[in-house]
């Protein structure tokens, strides 16, 4: 009877995904650094390059001790539907990212410069933390796995022992030379092989086969459980995106390895599972781990399989981490960032090797990861997620950036994102949860920190196509109205710099947070404005979080200016709706030029008389007057010019944090009780804030003037026929600025 020994300790401790472990790819091109190594490489084609690293990494340490154990609980169709899930989600991911490889240049970091170039340093470091964390604590999981297989071998020798030596031999060896773990791998694929065939076989070494079980009992778990287990033994397909810059030709040689790899696999696994079925019974299956030892042709032949892949991987992970920690601190996602990035003559992080290593060696003394490694499977499982959704939004916005040379039909990427979301649920909720709530936060905070990214992403794209949606949107319905969608996007046409720069704060709280400025320069052969300063106020409105933005328009009368300017802003989605008037800068013919200008285009027209003693005041008090409507003091849906009065007044109230006040002067006694009502049924229906006060005066408009409320600023309703000098007389009564204002008909302040 052969020694049958279960493997308990090496089944929990394999939860985690094998799929960064094996990535010797990352070794050369992940290396955090752009410096260049002194040795030329040469460079590798489609078998070594991809291929080969791809498969030792699918072909781990689950293929041997965990596949017979899921046919004994599962049966074969059971198993088989377990393997076929499984792939669904890493070939869904291998293709997005096949995609998206050739799409791009790709930099140093493997997936965390993958959804950096697309997403931004934000969401690259984000994703890029959790995987380094998943990478370094994966060469624990693989020390630990492979001191069961020697144990296995020799029972006399100390667990703890092994775990150590295995450990520093493989620390050393890496920081050593990074180019061994690649070099190894074509001794590992031989020890695979070698495994490999001494199983299949095992077909002809049984004397009579067994009749497979097609449905198992299930007695371990249901089929989302045995899913859960199994799922880490098909990861491992995203290595070939590393080494990149170092293939002969890698927008061919990417997608053809990573996708060869991905079929080999599967139809490896799918033969394994049949195999497993018909040489050993459900019951040996279940209780013995290493049950391919028993039925193969030489049982040493699994065990030497089983050590080198986890030999292998261990070198793999404690090379592969170390490039990403360092690839995070050359972006300054991490503090030190330099420190950590510093390479050494021949281009290895030496710095952030030693670090890893600090690392993995205090995880290696907590001798139990299985709640790790579980958290560490929701890591990989979001990078699958986050791969899939860099992909599908890259193709739902159709831009002509985006023309990949491998291109998927935008389901994959879709069944991709839904796969790998729903893996995540039917693993352990919790843990995705919580590794979702890490990679958000992560998020939160580097946005916070305002990084930099050097390199235009597809975010710029996402906003782009968003605007481009919102206004065909816009288009379709321009026949309805659009008084509930009013915001202040006010035109400012301007002849000298210094006009901005003094009515920055008012124009700030006439249109903030909602509204947008366009600066009109109007420039002639007797004004020259100054560009740069204009441009540094309009970055300043940008700062506030306002859309900004400054036009130059050469004439020789600034009302021809302005119209060609609203012409050309007419077909904008953000047009103009008020055009705004300095009377301090203009004369009487110009003002009226700009009149005429707006009412042909449809503009309302805001006014500012400024009284150069007391500018605006405290900021604080607002007078919007009511000219006296007798007899008709109806509320309707629009009223007469003061919609944009009340609108405008709303807007500096809301930013000056201040008080409204609605002014009117009746002319006769017995038009007093119906204004009264109509003042406060208009601060009701116009939601004005309750603080609103009504001042009712009796008598002629003239003399009632010096008896309203000061105010820092006045609105009054505008006249086409008034004159400059009737409205600077006001300015000068009130003793204040006054804004005058003339709606266009657009505006509705009940809507």
């Amino acid at each position: 009877m052969r020694r049958k020994r279960s493997m308990t300790s090496v089944q929990s401790k394999q939860e985690i995904s094998h799929d960064e472990a094996q990535q010797s790819l990352e070794i050369i091109s992940s290396a955090a650094g752009s410096k260049e190594s002194p040795i030329k490489l040469r460079k590798l084609g489609t078998y070594v390059g991809v291929f080969r690293p791809t498969i030792l990494t699918i072909f781990g340490v689950m293929m041997y001790i965990r596949m017979g154990w899921v046919v004994g609980h599962a049966g074969l169709m059971g198993a088989l539907l377990i393997l076929f899930m499984t792939f669904i989600i890493t070939g869904t991911a291998a293709l997005s990212f096949s995609s998206i490889t050739t799409n791009i240049r790709l930099r140093a970091g493997g997936v965390f410069a993958l959804v950096s170039q697309s997403l931004g340093l934000e969401a690259g470091g984000a994703v890029g933390l959790p995987l380094y964390l998943a990478q370094s604590l994966g060469a624990s999981l693989y020390i630990y796995g492979f001191a069961e297989g020697w144990t296995y071998l020799f029972p006399d020798h100390d667990s703890r022992i092994v775990v150590a030596c295995t450990f520093l031999c493989g620390l050393i060896l890496s920081i050593i030379s990074e180019n061994l773990a690649l070099k190894m791998q074509s001794l590992v694929l031989i020890g695979v092989v070698f495994a490999l065939g001494s199983m299949i076989g095992g077909f002809w070494g049984v004397e009579e086969f067994r009749n497979p079980q097609l449905w198992g009992d299930f007695e371990a778990g249901s089929i989302w459980i045995l899913f859960a287990i199994f799922f880490p033994a098909g990861t491992g397909i995203k290595v070939g995106a590393s080494l990149s810059g170092k293939l002969e030709d890698s927008r061919r040689s990417i997608p053809l390895g990573t996708m060869s790899a991905w079929i080999v696999a599967l139809i490896t696994y799918g033969t394994l599972m049949v195999w497993y079925s018909v040489v050993a019974s459900p019951q040996e299956l279940q209780s013995n781990y290493l049950i391919a030892t028993e039925y193969s042709l030489w049982g040493p032949a699994v065990l030497i399989g089983l050590l080198s892949s986890c030999f292998s991987a261990t070198l793999s992970s404690l090379v592969a981490a170390p490039n990403v920690l360092a690839a995070l601190g050359q972006n300054k996602i991490i503090p030190k960032g330099d420190f950590i990035a510093k390479e050494s003559v021949g281009g290895t992080p030496r710095n952030a090797m030693v670090i890893n290593g600090i690392f993995v060696g205090i995880s290696l003394l907590l001798g139990d990861l299985n709640r790790v490694a579980a958290l560490i499977t929701m890591f990989f499982l979001l990078t699958y997620a986050t791969l899939n959704i860099v992909v599908l939004i890259e193709q739902s916005l159709n831009l002509v950036s985006f023309r990949p040379t491998f291109k998927v039909p935008i389901w994959v990427p879709a069944l991709g994102t839904i796969t790998s979301v729903f893996a995540i649920t039917v693993i352990h909720p919790i843990f995705g949860l919580m590794a979702l709530a890490i990679v958000i936060a992560l998020y939160i905070y580097l946005e916070r920190r305002q990084l930099e990214t050097p390199w235009e992403t597809v975010r710029s794209g996402i906003f782009i196509g968003l605007a481009d949606w919102a206004a065909r949107q816009v288009q379709s319905h321009k026949t309805e109205g659009m008084e509930r969608a009013w915001k202040p996007d006010i035109l400012v046409p301007i002849k000298y710099s210094q006009q901005l720069q003094g009515e920055y704060r008012f124009l700030l709280s006439l249109v903030a947070p909602k509204g947008s400025i366009q600066a009109l320069t109007v420039r002639s052969k007797n004004r020259a404005p100054d560009n740069k300063r204009l441009a540094e106020i309009i970055d300043y409105f940008r700062a506030e979080g306002l859309f900004a933005t400054h036009a130059l328009v050469d004439s020789n009368t600034i009302d021809h200016g302005v119209e060609i300017g609203i012409s050309i802003l007419k077909g904008s989605f953000f047009k103009p709706n008020i055009l705004y008037i300095d009377t301090s800068h203009l004369n009487q013919e110009e003002i009226a030029a700009l009149f005429e200008v707006a009412h042909e285009h449809q503009m309302g027209v805001a006014m500012l008389v400024l009284n150069g003693q007391t500018l605006f005041g405290r900021e604080r008090e607002i007078n919007i007057w009511i000219r006296d409507q007798s007899p008709d003091w109806t509320l309707g849906l629009r009223l007469a010019n003061l919609d944009l009065a009340i609108l405008l007044g709303y807007q500096l109230n809301r930013n000056w944090k201040g008080k409204i006040n609605l002014v009117t002067v009746i002319n006769k006694k017995e038009n007093i009780a119906p204004a009264h009502e109509f003042l406060h049924s208009l601060a009701k229906d116009a939601r004005l804030p309750t603080n609103t006060d009504i001042f009712l005066y009796h008598g002629e408009f003239e003399n009632q003037i010096e008896h309203a409320p000061r105010a820092d600023v006045n609105i009054f309703g505008l006249s086409r026929n008034i004159g400059p000098d009737r409205l600077r007389d006001l300015a000068i009564k009130t003793n204040s600025s006054c804004l005058f204002v003339l709606d266009s008909g657009n505006e509705s302040a009940l809507a």
